[in-house]
């Protein structure tokens, strides 16, 4: 087969098989325009051919045409499944996940799918003797191919540009699809903001912090805030704020303020929680901005405050670089873990020992595993199985969408079970420490809505689903007395907007920190403080 044949091939191949839903949505956005509808079609085969043609050379256009052909096919298998949109924040979610969080998407349907679109495709590649021209024949036709249909890439675009530009500010994540293009140039902007990243010395922040009121023996007593972070938990889902289902039975009990309108700062672990503890809010928020500078914790250290992270998750994305971490997902304790994770049971057992031994002011962050998917139903123990049936398996084609929202359900219910035991533990220590705790969802999740599931979609057009997050305060009655803080107040104001922005600013106000980095404006505490007393 002459090279440019097979490049020929191999561009219809990925056009046609690999982009149903960017047909899906093509077919949905121009409805009634058949003759768009053409000449998008003839445009970017064109554009693919091109392409692909720019690969035809001798050592060369096997190689690149398998791993495009490859990442084609994985990226259309969660493109399709899921409706998700493989961006620079998606790759380096993938980037940066654990092994046992990879196996619960490599399912035997995956791998089937590999094969038979991904494989043996791949193998046609590898076995077919391809006959090259002499060179510089060979660099005349490639010019002479690429050229013409860049024409036709062009002249299409031109015939129905009025009905694309309007179509494509219409539906922003309409081109978001095109696979392997969309994705191809993601990875590659990924790796090259890597690169530079490598570079980056973190600068300090806030390094004027000291609590306000010293702890002198015998004035008050320590201060200790536990920060859960939690994991993929959407507000959509949480009894708290209205949902129909008994998700949060414990946390109904307890005297807690739940905010009811939180936004996130990202639709994925990657983002959100780097960005719930920079001093950035989520319009100045960048990654290397994160890694460029200090972060709560440090800030809360300068103040010398015990700060630790205890992580359940695929790690703390760096915010816990400069003090003291504990991965209990790498622990394997047999109580609680199994094939490389843990039940979130693992974040509190240790919570009492740990209590025991604080004798000044301390911030605690536990990073939960939460209702991480798609193996919602790992999250819980069998005791938290309430709604019934819920979906077993990671594949969610095998399950039902009632299913599977009683599985995520489930996990909400187990979650609830651990922030009122931790509530509790920091109860039964009020006798000697005023305690505090604080939980935020990093992001939420889509469970089918408009045909979307899991997370990571770009947040300028992410569901509600994906961004509306669960946002849980609860103090003990002697921090309300010390600190001056009104609940009722915070109550009152708990409907307003409220969003990842806040936990920087408030987690210094809570702990009576002052430094020139905490926005008043931002510290939900600021406007609900009655004074001090002794």
């Amino acid at each position: 087969m002459r090279s440019e044949w097979l490049c020929i091939l191999t561009a219809v191949y990925l056009l046609i098989f690999m982009n149903g839903t960017f047909w899906d949505k093509s077919s949905v956005f121009l409805k009634g325009d058949a003759l768009a509808l053409f000449a998008l079609g003839t445009g970017l085969l064109a554009g693919f051919i091109a392409l692909t043609v720019t690969f035809s050379a001798k050592y060369v256009i096997k190689p690149v045409l398998i791993v495009v052909l490859l990442a084609s096919v994985g990226g259309a298998w969660f493109m399709d499944r899921f409706g998700v949109i493989i961006d620079g924040e998606m790759i380096r979610n993938a980037m940066e996940t654990n092994q046992a969080e990879a196996g619960h998407l490599i399912t035997s349907a995956f791998i089937l799918h590999m094969v038979l679109f991904g494989l043996l495709p791949a193998l046609f590649i590898v076995l077919v003797d391809i006959v090259h021209r002499p060179i510089l024949k060979k660099v005349a036709v490639n010019l002479m191919i690429i050229l013409s249909c860049l024409v036709v890439f062009g002249l299409a675009g031109l015939s129905n540009s009025g009905s694309f530009i309007f179509n494509i500010r219409e539906h922003r994540d309409w081109f978001r699809t095109l696979n392997p293009v969309f994705p191809m140039a993601s990875a590659a902007g990924y790796f090259i903001g890597e690169s530079k990243e490598q570079a980056i010395i973190v600068q300090p922040l806030g390094a004027d912090a000291k609590v306000a009121d010293d702890l002198i023996a015998g004035r008050r007593k320590p201060r200790v805030t536990v920060v859960v972070v939690g994991e993929t938990a959407r507000a959509q889902n949480f009894q708290l704020g209205g949902y129909a289902r008994e998700t949060n039975p414990e946390l109904s009990k307890r005297d807690i303020v739940y905010f009811n309108n939180t936004s996130s700062c990202g639709t994925a672990t990657a983002v959100s929680v780097p960005c719930m503890f920079s001093v950035y809010g989520r319009n100045d928020y960048s990654h290397a901005k994160a890694l460029a500078t200090e972060d709560l914790v440090d800030v809360l250290s300068h103040a010398g405050i015990k700060t630790e992270w205890w992580d359940n998750n695929t790690g703390d994305k760096h915010v816990a670089d400069r003090i003291k971490k504990t991965e209990l997902f790498k622990s394997n304790d047999p109580r609680f873990c199994d094939g490389g994770e843990c039940l979130d049971q693992i974040l509190v057992d240790g919570l009492d020992a740990w209590l025991e031994k604080i004798d000044g002011d301390a911030v605690l962050v536990l990073h939960q595993l939460g209702n991480h998917g798609p193996a919602y139903y790992l999250r819980y123990p069998e005791a938290y199985r309430k709604f019934m049936p819920d979906c077993r398996s990671v594949d969610f084609d095998t399950c039902t969408p009632e299913t599977i929202a009683n599985a995520y359900d489930n996990a909400l219910l187990y979650t609830d079970h651990i922030l009122s035991e931790v509530i509790d533990k920091l109860g039964t220590h009020g006798d000697r420490l005023d305690t505090a705790m604080i939980y935020m969802s990093d992001h939420g999740e889509s469970l089918g809505e408009n045909g979307l599931y899991l997370h990571g979609a770009p947040y300028m057009f992410a569901p509600t689903q994906q961004t509306h997050v669960p946002f849980v305060l609860w103090m003990s009655p002697g921090l309300r007395q010390s600190s001056g803080i009104d609940t009722s107040c915070l109550a009152s104001g708990a409907d307003a907007p409220h969003s990842h922005d806040n936990l920087f600013h408030s987690v210094l106000g809570l702990m009576q920190v002052e430094t020139e980095v905490r926005d008043p404006a931002l510290d939900i505490f600021s406007a609900c403080r009655t004074g001090a007393s002794s």
